[in-house]
């Protein structure tokens, strides 16, 4: 398995608990009314620093020795499988911003729209990560 694609496995499956983990506790906490709720902005925080660091140590993962001489360059194949999948994101994403911000505003405020929107990222990067992932398995063809 080539190294961006073992990146892709861990990016995804941190991309699935974390901010699974996160609407779970949000949704069974009670929301404090009036005021900035500071406990959820540090879940919050936690939630997205979570999410760094498994990039980060996704990003080092060790080295299959199948990826030759260039540990995690971008060869053609990889730039067209990014391409690709980033396109579709891309639509998924605007999608939901579209939602986030010219939809719910007229009966949403505050964290509903900071949770839509990270729901919206999240879901973007899920789709993204999801079709490199089939990319990698089946083959990509020009």
């Amino acid at each position: 398995m080539l190294k961006r694609e073992r990146f892709a496995w861990a990016w995804l499956a941190g991309l699935l608990v974390v901010p699974t983990i996160y609407f779970i506790v949000v949704a069974t906490r009670e929301p404090i009314s009036g005021g900035m709720d500071l406990v959820q902005l540090g879940m919050l925080a936690t939630a997205l620093t979570t999410l760094a660091l498994v990039a980060l140590l996704a990003r080092f993962l060790p080295d299959g020795g199948t990826d030759g001489p260039t540990p995690f360059g971008a060869d053609e194949r990889d730039q067209l499988i990014e391409s690709r999948a980033s396109v579709v994101a891309y639509y998924v994403l605007m999608g939901g911003m579209i939602v986030v911000g010219f939809v719910m505003p007229f009966f949403a405020s505050g964290w509903e729209l900071v949770h839509a929107a990270l729901f919206a990222t999240v879901l973007a990067e899920v789709v993204h990560t999801t079709l490199m992932l089939i990319s990698y398995r089946r083959g990509v063809r020009a």
